[in-house]
């Protein structure tokens, strides 16, 4: 079934060129794209189905981009347990909720960097093919993991020395990975392995970036530890996931590559202040209050320094629930980024970052339809990302995942 178009009319559309709102703007959307910008009541003529939604001066941004998720996780206290001991079934219908709550809040592209089973690969092309509701989804498999390294057991397969992680890769590859994920370092998750201690070698990395590269694969690298993540950057990978022990010289190396930063400040926060008391394994408690002000600091310094940012969760972390992505521009913005940053962060610069730019990230004529209309500006409160109360509408190219405002009324053509 063929989806109606959609004309939003009298728009505040974003403008990530001049950071700002354009106020008194109709948008149209066809065929899963937007297919013209024009002042209000400009638009001209408009297929007769088409869906027309009064924003009455609203606020329409790009779909919201999360460049570090686990789909199949759903954030509960232990997670880990959860994992072990569900069927693969359960697990699978869960991912299917965690989707549809994640487009839901307006996040409609995500990267997922780890699941047990290839499962998120499987429901990208759920996703993709109309069976199930969720965001893109641009799925890693399984990340690659030196043997007892952070993830393994979990989300992560083990491989030792160049050509062991060339070949894991290549099997990610094989199994329809859209990203590479590699792990540089310890971190807080695993029991038994410390966040300090770095991981692979600067030449297993080199060798598993080389692979992703080759076949057009945005790479992520898990790093935490300050040697793991020179090593990260000198190996050529395009993210540096968390980042929490970034010292001067692991920053001027970012600026100099031009490597994103995707901090997920939420994942120690939470993991750390809602504690052993909700539920969270203390070893997890301990090594969230370690990484914590360390991490913080680091983002700090790197917003300062000019350091690349894109957005990213690590959704599916404890008390971390899809759906509930949107705290982490906030936590961004209560660092020291800017609104208007943390909003680019969250659309515009994480399309750089995944290569879809021309595809997603800013509303342009030609773009896919990734449209989220807000009650609020979210550049004067933030929060209002984060509010189910101040999403009216949530467009996934094109597929209308949420309406919360009555259909306006279309003339008939004269």
């Amino acid at each position: 079934m063929t989806q109606r178009p959609v004309l939003f009319r009298n728009a505040s559309v974003f403008d990530d060129g001049a950071r700002t709102f354009r106020a008194g703007l109709d948008v149209l959307c066809r065929d899963g794209r937007i297919e013209r910008i024009a002042p209000a009541g400009s638009a001209g003529d408009v297929p007769p189905d088409t869906r027309v939604v009064d924003a009455g001066g609203a606020f329409l941004i790009p779909g919201l981009i999360d460049c570090h998720v686990h789909l199949t996780s759903a954030g509960d206290p232990d997670e880990l347990g959860a994992l072990r001991a569900e069927p693969l079934p359960v697990r699978a219908w869960k991912a299917a909720r965690n989707a549809a709550a994640t487009v839901r809040a307006g996040v409609t592209t995500v990267r997922d960097l780890g699941a047990a089973d290839h499962l998120n690969i499987h429901l990208a092309r759920a996703v993709d093919s109309g069976l199930i509701e969720g965001p893109r989804i641009l799925a890693a498999g399984y990340g690659v993991t030196m043997t007892g390294g952070h993830g393994h057991g979990f989300i992560a397969v083990e491989a030792d020395g160049p050509d062991e992680v060339r070949k894991r890769v290549r099997e990610q590859l094989r199994a329809g990975a859209a990203a590479i994920k590699l792990f540089a370092s310890g971190g807080v998750m695993t029991p038994g392995v410390d966040p300090r201690s770095p991981s692979f070698t600067l030449e297993e990395l080199r060798a598993g970036v080389e692979e992703a590269h080759k076949a057009f694969r945005v790479v992520g690298a898990h790093a935490q530890a300050t040697e793991g993540i020179k090593n990260a950057i000198l190996a050529g990978v395009d993210s540096i996931e968390h980042g929490v022990w970034l010292d001067e010289e692991a920053i001027d190396m970012m600026t100099a590559r031009g490597t994103y930063l995707v901090a997920t400040l939420t994942a120690p926060w939470q993991i750390a202040h809602m504690g052993a008391e909700a539920g969270v394994p203390q070893y997890m408690v301990e090594k969230g209050w370690q990484v914590l002000e360390s991490h913080e600091a680091s983002f700090r310094a790197a917003i300062r320094a000019g350091v690349r940012i894109a957005m990213g969760t690590d959704q599916g972390t404890p008390f971390n629930r899809p759906g509930e992505n949107a705290q982490e521009p906030a936590r961004m913005v209560r660092l020291g980024l800017s609104p208007a940053a943390a909003l680019l962060a969250s659309t515009a610069w994480a399309a750089d970052l995944l290569r879809l730019a021309d595809r997603s990230g800013r509303i342009r004529e030609g773009l896919d339809a990734d449209l989220v209309l807000l009650a609020r500006d979210p550049l004067a409160d933030i929060a209002a990302l984060a509010d189910p109360s101040a999403i009216r509408v949530v467009l996934a190219r094109g597929k209308m995942v949420v309406e919360r405002i009555p259909e306006a009324h279309q003339p008939e053509a004269s």
